[in-house]
This record gives C-alpha cells, sequence and structure tokens, in this order.
C-alpha cells in the first residue's frame, strides 16, 4: 500500500503572501505620490514661467505704445527733437535705445533667464510710425560667468 503525501498550505504561507502583496502596493504608493509630487512642481515651474512672459510681453506691448506716443508729439525731422527722445526713451522702465537712423532696441526680462528682445525703426512721413523689425523670446546665458571644469582632456 502506497501512502500518498499530502501538502498542505498552512498559515504561515498567507501570511507570507500578504506581506508581500501589502509591500508591493506600499512601494507603489510611494512612487505613486513621488510622481505626483514631481507633477506639482513642474506645474507650478510652468505657471510661474507663462505669467512671467505674458507680464513680459505687456511691458514690451506698453513701451512700444508709449515710443509710438512720444515719437507722435515730436517733430522728428529736427535734430533736437530727436535727442529730447532718446532722452524721454532712456528715462523708460525698460530703457529704449535710440541710434540716428531712428533704429531702436530695448530688452525685457521675462523670467527664467529669459528676455524678450524688441528691435524696430521709426518710420517718417506725416505722421511717424513705429515698425518692428525683431520680436524675439531668448534664453540668457547664465552660466557664461561660471568656470568650467575640463572633464575630459584629450
Amino acid at each position: 500500500m502506497k501512502h500518498k503525501a499530502e501538502y498542505r498550505v498552512g498559515v504561515g504561507a498567507s501570511s507570507i503572501l500578504m506581506i508581500l502583496v501589502v509591500l508591493a502596493l506600499t512601494a507603489l504608493s510611494l512612487l505613486s505620490l513621488k510622481a505626483a509630487q514631481n507633477n506639482a512642481v513642474l506645474t507650478d515651474r510652468n505657471l510661474t514661467m507663462t505669467v512671467a512672459y505674458y507680464q513680459a510681453a505687456a511691458d514690451v506691448q506698453r513701451t512700444i505704445a508709449a515710443i509710438d506716443e512720444q515719437s507722435h508729439q515730436l517733430d522728428l525731422l529736427r535734430l533736437e527733437d530727436r535727442a529730447a527722445l532718446r532722452a524721454a526713451l532712456a528715462n523708460y522702465a525698460h530703457p529704449v535705445s535710440l541710434d540716428d537712423d531712428l533704429v531702436f532696441a530695448f530688452t525685457v526680462d521675462a523670467g527664467a533667464d529669459r528676455v524678450i528682445t524688441v528691435e524696430g525703426n521709426l518710420v517718417l512721413g506725416d505722421t511717424a510710425r513705429v515698425t518692428i523689425s525683431r520680436h524675439e523670446l531668448r534664453v540668457t546665458d547664465s552660466f557664461s560667468d561660471q568656470r568650467t571644469l575640463n572633464v575630459f582632456l584629450p
């Protein structure tokens, strides 16, 4: 007569299985929490950068409107009025440079190491008009002043 060997799964095996399941779920929940925190940080940074950009763009438009208004008030054909306009533009919140060919330029800080650069010119005619030749968002090189570390020397 042969005896069949019976294998029983006791309480210990199911307890170990439950402990492993709880540990796996805990690890997954911690990973999900960290991913949610990272997403929140990126969202806040994106919001800050977007708000700063649109505030800078509004400042650019206000400055262009002020340049247009100031140029309409002066007779730009006279050299002394050009000097007065140049002096007035240099006192804006974002100082505007104006050369002898009536080309102006200024930059506005857009936050996060970015600036909006604007260039244009005043066109003389019956009334002075402002035309924009360049309006771009540029990343400033904030690391250029720091010393570099040569990792590889050929």
